[in-house]
């Protein structure tokens, strides 16, 4: 192939690969630099390939030969005799069939390298939209940096705060476990005082008799006529001889009300009203309202003992049965479960003008004593 032809086909690969002006550039240094790996140097390479000229090169190793007469003893006239012949051309052609597949795969090479600059950018757009995320990455760290500095600030706020919340919580649970122990003190002097009130009422009048079932006689009954009605009461219904002495009697209510003068006598009067039975008549102890409360939840137990045959009776606010202390049972979530508990009561026969502490329960609080 001459060079004329090989020029030809770069340029046509150069126009079709669109690299023309990058592969020819350097087509010139390539097909130089072959020749000489070649030893094609005895063939002048014309500087401008871009025109098909072509320049005869002579080559020094070639010799014309001429038809000669055939030496002695060899016959002309078989091929065998023919003189060997060497055409350089065809090495020349084979080379450059060579070179120029080499300078193929060198274009191809270099087409690859074309499709790089896509991919740098592709990878560019690629680092600089990472840059961006970085950048808003970094702002977005910023700002939950400067949120986590707002909360580690507000939260040593809301601890110191809380510290001061709680030492005024235990401030001011000290002066509540105070103030129930005052209150707990003064719970327990107002129960001790209300026993002594209880007590000093009871003695007050431990003298005094209740009449019931005399008949009103006038609403406007003077002092007089009541106490001549007690009289005769005592005479006619009690049977005595003569009426026992009393300081003084009024109406209070539906009942007559007696003093006596001493508690012997109270007695030997309230021990006659036995003589009124079924007579629609009685004659009681009178007792303070809260006391007399306790006696009525009481009555249908004594009753009961009574029809039973048992000895019963009454000692103030407390009845006894046989000898024995009775106890109702409490009307509270314990009498459901089957659990009954005796409440202590206060014992009034040996206290004298100053009652004893009474017993209370634990909160302090005056319980309420069922029967």
């Amino acid at each position: 192939m001459s060079s004329n032809r090989l020029n030809a086909k770069v340029h046509k690969w150069a126009d079709s690969m669109s690299i023309k002006h990058k592969c020819v550039k350097n087509w010139n240094f390539l097909v130089r630099k072959t020749f000489c790996e070649l030893n094609l140097s005895h063939l002048s390479y014309p500087e401008n390939m871009g025109t098909n000229y072509v320049q005869p090169i002579p080559n020094p190793n070639f010799t014309q030969l001429s038809p000669t007469l055939p030496a002695a003893g060899f016959s002309t006239s078989t091929p065998n005799n023919l003189q060997p012949m060497m055409n350089p051309n065809i090495d020349a052609n084979n080379k450059l069939d060579i070179l120029t597949q080499k300078v193929i795969e060198i274009c191809d090479k270099m087409s690859v390298l074309d499709e790089q600059p896509k991919k740098f950018n592709s990878f560019d757009k690629t680092v600089q939209t990472l840059v961006k995320t970085v950048k808003n990455v970094s702002k977005r760290v910023d700002e939950v940096e400067k949120s986590m500095n707002f909360v580690n600030e507000q939260f040593e706020i809301n601890k110191n705060d809380v510290i001061e919340v709680r030492s005024a919580f235990n401030e001011i649970r000290s002066e509540k476990d105070a103030t129930n122990n005052t209150i707990f003190r003064l719970q327990q002097d107002l129960d001790d005082l209300y026993d002594r009130h209880i007590d000093l009422q009871t003695r007050s009048i431990r003298e005094n008799l209740t009449f019931t079932g005399i008949p009103l006689h006038d609403k406007d009954e003077q002092t007089e006529q009541t106490e001549k009605i007690i009289e005769n009461f005592m005479v006619c219904q009690l049977k005595l001889n003569r009426p026992a002495e009393y300081e003084r009697a009024h109406r209070f209510g539906k009942e007559y009300i007696e003093r006596n003068k001493r508690w012997l006598k109270r007695e030997f009067v309230r021990k006659a009203a036995r003589k009124l039975r079924d007579t629609g008549f009685g004659i009681s102890e009178q007792f303070p309202k809260e006391i007399n409360d306790r006696r009525k939840t009481l009555w249908p137990f004594f009753h009961k003992a009574r029809r039973k045959g048992k000895k019963a009776f009454f000692r103030r606010d407390r009845l006894f049965i046989d000898g024995v202390e009775f106890f109702p049972p409490e009307k509270t979530d314990q009498q459901n479960s089957g659990v009954s508990r005796q409440q202590p009561r206060r014992n009034f026969d040996d206290d004298g003008a100053r009652p004893k502490s009474t017993q209370r329960n634990n909160n302090g609080r005056r319980f309420q004593k069922q029967y």
